[in-house]
């Protein structure tokens, strides 16, 4: 058990990108469809917690090729498109209960072999029945240590290599389902039929569209039974997207509802039609006062004006029900959650561990722990306001929370400790075993620190081909700034102005032009992109040879720079807005001109011939010599290093030490005391 993490409340609103890490459930899912198909598939912001480290250290086990790479959240792996190299197997699972059915159901591919799963003792009382049944009707046998058929972990599969008609009871939970469900399509001629009814249907329907993804839909047909029409093995994909995790994503759309007016939580990849029925924690969020403004593939979630109860069905969502109730007690009404009893079998007990816990604030509960224990059938929680009962609580110091091993309960208490209960900074919850996040986001914590931002604007200044770009998206994407680039301005307007007819010769020619040109802004990912008249320019029509060479003249027209200078002072607007920690723009003038109360500028520098050989290297034509001289000697705003900017000379500096230099100036004044 790690040692206990104290809470400091927020000083100042929340602010920043979230660095919410890849579903759970998707990267599983997408782990074992591409072992089963035929051939390799990289999956591209794969999330590495402490599951998917084990279902990936399985499979490893059982004989299949991958490889991780933490760093660029990558997993490529081979699939063998439905055969199970190893035979013979030990498997430990911990509690990871995702990874111990789908394994369960995917060693049933096997035609022959042993293999023995056990896992954490939590996982040995963890919903197994289910599954390990239906496979026993197929032929599977899975025995205990006695000889005697297993109904729970610890057990010895005996595959079969047959799946036939399989019938499962899911009611304790849907992943026995989708165990099934994933492995269907090796096995011609097999179906699956659910015996009753399966909690949080948005997982079976994540399956369904994965499977469909993977090149083997599946027909959900009328009596309740699944069925492949074209059975095989998986497809490789080559590269496969996963999304962010939108249980976790439901910490950071809390998170403003406790820390004040003035917050700004951007949640990138946060797609409300993706895969994940988790994203319906949104729409409660909303009901209970969330201000949440959707921006392309983006959430931004802003200060919650009144934080309300209520009454809600997170049947299909459960896994973010631990968040509301965590926030209930600061609620203005009553807040009751329903039809979450399926949780009580998950990693722990979760509505009497939460109960549990809100009473050891002195929050009322109803029913009460006492209830919970006598009667494991009740399924709903009514959450009762209580902040004067939290202050009484934690009067004498922090109150520890009790986590139960359940990543969950330590995230969702971690932002009810964020909220400025004295109003003076003072900690009052604890949380017992912080690490046991690492299940699903191990840098939970430190994803929440970092929204611990003041705004900042930062200002990068340099010549041609100075390292200005490639800097700022780096630090912008490590930082949760919004990114601007400047130049990409004045090629746009450069674009405009040559298409018009108008001539950086004949200032006369420039003004009627200007004069009909609309600038407007999308944000794409974490950069802002100009647009003319509501339409983005094509990226090369920008970096043609006519734009090259006539892109520094035109930017040395005062004419020019003043029509560009209000929108993109513009740009810190909408980074605030949008929910940004910051905004850096890169240009020739920003922290002389455009930005000169910028909190930190810098200026980039190289010399000519190492930027002469960048150019070249991005088969650029632009003779830096010349540009240099045509900005550092016009008459508006010429090319300077700033007066109290830093400079740094990377001629001889490769990108991540520049990176962090200019990373520690604005962690050095973004970050509150």
């Amino acid at each position: 058990m790690s040692p206990t993490l104290t809470i400091r409340p927020f000083r100042t609103p929340a602010r920043g990108v979230a660095q919410v890490p890849g579903s759970k459930s998707i990267t599983n899912r997408a782990l074992l469809l591409a072992a089963l198909a035929d051939g390799e598939t990289v999956l591209t912001g794969a999330l590495f917690s402490r599951d998917t480290r084990i279902l990936i250290t399985a499979l490893l086990a059982l004989g299949f090729e991958v490889a991780a790479d933490e760093d660029a959240q990558t997993i490529r792996i081979v699939g063998q498109g439905g055969r199970i190299p190893q035979t013979h197997a030990k498997l430990h699972i911990g509690n990871a209960g995702t990874a111990a059915r789908f394994l369960t159901a995917f060693l049933a591919l096997a035609p022959q072999g042993v293999y023995e799963l056990d896992g954490d003792e939590a996982m040995r009382a963890r919903p197994m029945a289910g599954l390990l049944e239906a496979l026993t009707g197929a032929g599977c046998r899975a025995l205990r240590a006695d000889g005697q058929p297993a109904t729970h972990f610890p057990f010895t599969l005996h595959p079969s290599g047959r799946l036939g008609e399989l019938v499962v009871d899911a009611s304790a939970s849907s992943q026995l389902l989708s165990a099934l469900l994933m492995v269907l399509p090796l096995s011609p001629g097999a179906s699956v039929r659910m015996k009753g009814t399966t909690v949080s249907e948005p997982f079976v329907v994540m399956t369904e569209k994965m499977c469909t993804q993977f090149g083997r839909p599946l027909n959900r047909e009328a009596n309740g039974s699944w069925r492949c029409p074209q059975p095989g093995a998986y497809q490789a994909l080559g590269t496969y997207a996963i999304e962010p995790d939108a249980t976790a994503a439901s910490y950071f759309i809390a998170l403003p509802a406790v820390t004040g007016a003035g917050a700004g939580v951007r949640l990138q990849g946060y797609v409300k039609n993706g895969l994940q029925g988790d994203t319906a924690f949104a729409e409660v969020a909303g009901h209970c006062g969330a201000t949440l403004t959707p921006q392309g593939s983006s959430l931004v979630v802003q200060s919650w004006p009144d934080l309300r109860g209520g009454n809600f069905d997170f049947n299909d969502f459960s896994d973010t029900f631990l968040t509301l109730a965590a926030l209930a007690p600061l609620a203005s009404s009553p807040t009751t959650i329903r039809n979450i009893g399926h949780t009580r079998k998950q990693e722990t007990d979760r509505v009497l561990a939460m109960a549990t816990e809100l009473e050891r604030l002195g929050v009322k509960v109803v029913p009460t722990a006492e209830e919970l224990r006598a009667d494991d059938k009740l399924s709903a929680l009514t959450i009762h306001p209580a902040r004067e009962a939290l202050r009484a609580a934690a009067v004498k110091g922090p109150v520890e929370i009790h986590t139960y091993e359940d990543h969950r309960m330590a995230m969702s208490f971690g932002i009810l400790g964020s909220y400025d209960l004295w109003g003076d900074g003072r900690p009052w919850i604890a949380i017992q075993d912080p690490a046991c996040t690492s299940k699903t986001f191990p840098k939970f914590f430190q994803a929440l620190e970092a929204l611990r931002t003041q705004f900042v604007a930062v200002a990068v200044d340099g010549g041609a081909a100075s390292g200005k770009s490639s800097t700022a998206k780096v630090v912008a994407h490590e930082l949760g700034l919004l990114h601007v680039d400047t130049g990409a301005h004045y090629r746009a307007v450069t674009r405009a102005l040559l298409d018009a007819g108008a001539r950086a010769e004949d200032v006369t020619s420039v003004l009627p032009a200007l004069a009909h040109l609309r600038l407007g802004s999308e944000i794409s990912g974490i950069s802002s992109v100009v647009t003319l008249d509501g339409h983005r320019p094509v990226d090369a029509s920008l970096r043609s040879e006519d734009v090259n060479a006539a892109v520094s003249k035109f930017a040395a027209l005062p004419a020019v720079r003043n029509f560009l200078l209000a929108y993109q002072r513009s740009q810190v607007a909408l980074g605030q807005a949008a929910g940004f920690a910051g905004v850096i723009m890169e240009g020739r003038d920003i922290g002389s001109v455009v930005l000169p109360q910028a909190e930190v500028r810098v200026f980039l520098q190289a010399d000519p011939v190492a930027r002469a050989q960048r150019r070249a290297a991005e088969g650029q034509t632009d003779a830096v010599a010349q540009r240099d001289l045509l900005d550092s000697t016009r008459a508006t705003a010429p090319l300077v290093c700033p007066e109290g900017a830093t400079r740094i000379d990377n001629t001889h500096l490769p990108l991540v030490a520049v990176v962090a230099q200019v990373k520690a100036l604005v962690q050095s004044v973004a970050r509150p005391a």
